[in-house]
């Protein structure tokens, strides 16, 4: 809303907040509709003989057009021997995306992992040993299209970049979180990818 606001002429602006807060009204329904899709499927499959409920049916129809407008991110507990290259994971508080696995045995010592990551919020390059026996959590995140709107602040600890995200809102991002780019590169009308866990950013690619 602040972005159609300050954006639109006096005149329409109301029209596109309306058509802001639709949208929004929308992607809620959609979420209900496929909830109840899947909770009718599973009490068909729960009774011998019986179909799914027709209110369920109809939901999963409605939701069909709108599943698009559904985002959830997801975590899973995984075996340290299932973790893949480009796994996201969340660990120690922190979201860390899979460079490297190597299985690693010294001698007649137990068995033990080497994970090479990224650690998403700085851009570092680290290491960690685990365990054969360790799970960790793997996270699948919501991903967003975003457009660079303005900059604010100055220095580098203050300023930020102000995106709008597909539901036109404005997510304040620190310049910091975007690793290796100088506030020149990200002019306004510069595309971002954007993954989210829940409320928190989990990873940013600019794609120009």
């Amino acid at each position: 809303q602040d972005f159609v606001l300050r954006h639109l002429p006096a005149p329409v602006a109301p029209r596109g907040v309306a058509i802001v807060e639709r949208v929004r009204e929308q992607r809620k329904l959609a979420m209900w509709a496929a909830r109840l899709a899947r909770y009718g499927g599973a009490l068909g499959r729960s009774v011998p003989g019986m179909a799914a409920p027709r209110f369920a049916l109809d939901a999963g129809r409605f939701a069909a057009p709108l599943a698009l407008c559904a985002r959830w991110a997801s975590h899973e507990s995984v075996n340290i021997q299932d973790v893949r290259k480009g796994m996201i994971l969340l660990q120690q508080g922190q979201f860390w995306e899979v460079k490297d696995w190597q299985p690693a045995k010294q001698g007649r010592g137990a068995a033990s992992y080497a994970v090479t990551y990224d650690e998403l919020e700085t851009g570092k390059e680290k290491s960690h040993k685990f365990s054969s026996s360790a799970k960790v959590t793997r996270v699948d995140p919501d991903k967003l299209e975003c457009t660079v709107m303005y900059q604010s602040g100055s220095g580098k600890d203050d300023r930020v970049v102000v995106l709008a995200d597909e539901d036109f809102n404005e997510v304040e991002i620190p310049i910091g979180r975007f690793h290796g780019m100088k506030p020149d590169a990200l002019s306004e009308g510069t595309k971002v990818v954007m993954w989210k866990d829940g409320e928190a950013i989990v990873k940013l690619m600019v794609t120009r």
